[in-house]
């Protein structure tokens, strides 16, 4: 379960990174706020890989533990991300802290949410039954 810790903070480092880097690209399009369509993209791109990493566990409560450590990491840094904005991501206008507040929420709503998906009945569950 560990690693699942290990990964969220790799994670969250590269996409800090990603949007230090290129954010004004993403939150330029409506003053700073970004277009609709990048809420259903974020979806997608963790809904995704978050619900086939955790497929492979036993269990439901397995997959909730390892999405929760999987997301912790991004949650406690990204306090700091939104609370020093500016130093953290110069390129985006101050106007983009809101909507980048409301980005990291639902995308660790998103990944909450596909640990929660349906998942294969494994052998001793079917048994259970």
């Amino acid at each position: 379960m560990r690693r699942f810790l290990w990964l969220g903070l790799a994670i969250w480092l590269i996409a800090t990174v990603v949007i230090r880097v290129s954010g004004e690209h993403l939150f330029k399009a409506q003053g700073g706020n970004p277009p609709p369509l990048l809420f259903a993209l974020t979806a997608l791109a963790i809904a995704v890989p978050v619900s086939l990493l955790v497929r492979s566990l036993p269990t439901r409560d397995a997959a909730l533990r390892a999405t929760v450590l999987l997301v912790l990491p991004g949650m406690l840094l990204d306090t700091g991300s939104v609370l020093w904005f500016r130093v953290a991501f110069p390129n985006l206008p101050e106007s983009a802290r809101a909507p980048f507040a409301s980005l990291l929420l639902w995308a660790y709503g998103i990944a909450l949410l596909a640990a929660l998906g349906p998942r294969k009945a494994s052998p001793s569950a079917a048994r259970d039954m």
